[in-house]
């Protein structure tokens, strides 16, 4: 039979563990405003974007590299769980070229609409590495902020909580 002392070690350190899984679920709140009315950068082809396409329905606002595996990665997931979610997804390129960044559309059949950032949008939303997902509610409010890629149930349950 351990001992008082190692029994409480153990206990120590199993709540220690447990506290450490429970702040996987720690929300970052996301930044002040209406995001959505911020979204006003060309689109890959050099068009205007209309961000009121993204009002009405939760939505995930990415902010991808074309040059980042791990954007790369993430945006086909999160296009499938917009569907399955019935809400929206926009990738914002960030110091991207608008060629790369169709080929990265084109290779992850992305179809939702995809954006070039001048700077402007990275800046305002302090993002400093990617991805960076600004999740929104269908009033154009964010509800959380996810650093790095999350994977699908990730999305999936911040597409919920913003509902």
């Amino acid at each position: 039979m351990p001992s008082p002392t190692r029994s409480t070690q153990l206990l120590a350190l199993v709540l220690v563990v447990l506290g450490a899984l429970g702040g996987c679920k720690k929300r970052e709140p996301g930044p002040e405003g209406d995001i959505v009315a911020t979204l006003t950068a060309k689109t890959i082809d050099g068009a205007d974007f209309d961000p009121s396409v993204l009002r009405g329905k939760p939505g995930l606002v990415m902010f991808v590299k074309a040059t980042c595996p791990h954007c790369i990665e993430e945006m086909p997931l999160a296009q499938q769980v917009a569907r399955e979610k019935d809400a929206n997804v926009v990738a914002v390129f960030v110091q991207s070229n608008p060629k790369n960044a169709e080929v990265v559309v084109e290779n992850t059949q992305f179809q939702a609409p995809a954006l070039i950032d001048d700077g402007s949008l990275a800046t305002r939303y302090k993002v400093s590495s990617v991805p960076y997902t600004v999740v929104i509610d269908a009033k154009g409010r964010s509800t959380e902020v996810l650093r790095g890629a999350h994977g699908a149930s990730r999305l999936a349950d911040a597409l919920d909580d913003a509902r």
